[in-house]
């Protein structure tokens, strides 16, 4: 990641507990990564790799007390966000940190019209009146897809399709201008064209307001497409990182080499079969000794199960968790 640019959000060490009750479990460990302004990051994994936790951690948003940041900081602008008090975190979030969550009907408010809920995100962080609040609500709608966006913002939520509930997710987040946009699948439930529409939109606010962004996804396209920087997380820790280039023309590490040897579009038909990834991801209360890929790792050796591998540096840049990362072939794109 570019260091000549100022970062907007600095993650160190970040680590973060879940205690059940009659176990702990660490579903973040060690995870360090940079925003700059003006710049996309993609955090990119299987489900249960630690994304999501990295996120709510940042925005503060952690089920307490079961989960609980053991270690690590989160840096806004300068700021320790770790040490804020949750009235100082209530006049970040929205305003100068957005999020758009995975599951919309989650965060919208059954009982409330849809552009109510975008006004009441602008009032809540702006002295503006009703009228201009619920003027700049439907705007935004317009700005996200939604046709008729006057007559849709009179509606409920479960009268909207899961893809249109979903722009509006991303109207509430972007209706301010923040300067950090954190995106949990923004894109899910929307058909390759809205898809198109709403990735172009977020890089128009992101020019426009020198947004920084990063980007939660599953979805290789998508960090091909909206992101600049790409880190890839397996069982909470961070196992390859650098520019989106760099790591899907030649991923290092056979975690990634696996995910992107797995996705459909790669393949003619005819020509190769779909590769998968053996085995299932580990249970975070017995990870495997060493390694944490090993046991699914076709280059795994004696040293991985007895040593687990740091995060290098083995091209400038671009850092890799691999006792023997991939150097023999690049990936094209």
């Amino acid at each position: 990641m570019d260091s000549a640019t100022p970062a907007l959000l600095e993650v160190h060490d970040l680590t973060v507990e879940f205690n059940t009750g009659t176990r702990c479990i660490r579903a973040v460990d060690g995870v360090g990564f940079s925003v700059p302004r003006g710049r996309s990051v993609a955090m990119v994994g299987e489900s249960g790799c630690g994304k999501s936790v990295t996120a709510l951690s940042i925005m503060g948003l952690l089920p307490r007390p079961a989960a609980n940041v053991v270690r690590g900081s989160i840096r806004h602008d300068g700021r320790d966000l770790l040490s804020s008090t949750e009235a100082e975190l209530r006049q970040l979030r929205g305003r100068r940190i957005s999020m758009v969550f995975q599951e919309p009907m989650t965060s919208l408010n059954p009982v409330f019209r849809v552009g109510d809920q975008v006004a009441e995100a602008i009032r809540a962080h702006e002295r503006v009146s009703r009228r201009e609040a619920a003027e700049r609500a439907v705007t935004m709608l317009t700005q996200v897809g939604i046709s008729d966006a006057g007559t849709r913002a009179r509606l409920h939520p479960h009268q909207l399709s899961g893809g249109m509930r979903q722009r509006v997710m991303i109207a509430m987040a972007l209706c301010c201008g923040p300067e950090l946009l954190i995106a949990d699948e923004p894109t899910t439930a929307l058909d390759v064209t809205v898809q198109a529409q709403i990735l172009e939109l977020l890089r128009e606010m992101q020019t426009r307001l020198g947004m920084g962004v990063l980007l939660i996804t599953h979805d290789l396209g998508v960090v091909a497409e909206a992101a600049e920087d790409v880190l890839v997380m397996y069982a909470g820790v961070v196992v390859e990182r650098g520019a989106v280039s760099a790591v899907l023309r030649a991923p290092r590490h056979p975690y990634t080499r696996g995910l992107l040897d797995s996705v459909p579009a790669r393949h003619v038909e005819g020509t190769a079969r779909l590769r998968t990834i053996p085995g299932n991801v580990p249970d975070l209360s017995q990870l495997p000794t060493g390694c944490r890929f090993r046991d699914r790792c076709d280059r795994a050796q004696p040293h991985c199960e007895q040593e687990p591998p740091a995060l290098e540096e083995h091209a400038p840049g671009h850092l890799v968790r691999c006792h023997f990362p991939v150097v023999e072939r690049g990936v094209p794109s």
